[in-house]
């Protein structure tokens, strides 16, 4: 299995499971989607908008946008317009997934925050998103169990198993 493959596959997942845990937020009542939280960015709906925030602007940084912002809360107020952003999204990590190259996995990409610059690799910053979505992901199912609810496991073993079974 080459980078390419396991890039593709990891933001595969990455839809799998966002689409798993949207699904299932939006079975909760409002008030404990918005329930804030002292960890991560807050609650579950400001950290869902991090995510796809997350999202825009890496792939901003491998396309050259000079300015990618993330969202505010109040931009995505609600699962349908979350929902909404990242399809738009998405749909430019798809064409940029499909050019993706070995010599383009290689190529140093610049990340500018909060006035510092930081240098990485193409793949490195695709990489990047779904371990970043993973690790808010469990903040998101530790914001659900403390309120009694518990998010689906959204594993890549369980993913992989799915994939499997549905090629047999």
């Amino acid at each position: 299995m080459n980078s390419i493959t396991i890039a593709s596959d990891a933001h595969v997942w990455l839809r799998w499971m966002t689409e798993r845990t949207l699904d299932f937020i939006a079975t909760i009542p409002d008030s404990d989607f918005r329930r804030e939280f002292p960890i991560g960015v807050g609650s579950v709906h400001s950290t869902m908008v991090h995510l796809v925030g997350a999202e825009r602007i890496w792939i901003g940084v491998l396309e050259g946008d000079a300015i990618v912002t993330m969202p505010l809360t109040s931009e995505l107020t609600d699962i349908a317009s979350i929902r909404a952003e990242f399809v738009k999204v998405r749909t430019r990590w798809d064409g940029y997934l499909q050019r993706l190259t070995p010599v383009e996995c290689e190529r140093v990409v610049l990340r500018v925050r909060d006035g510092i610059e930081y240098r990485q690799r193409v793949i490195d910053s695709i990489m990047q998103v779904p371990t970043h979505a993973l690790y808010h992901n469990a903040q998101i199912s530790f914001m659900l169990r403390s309120m009694g609810h518990a998010l689906p496991d959204s594993s890549w073993i369980l993913w992989a198993r799915e994939r499997l079974s549905k090629s047999k």
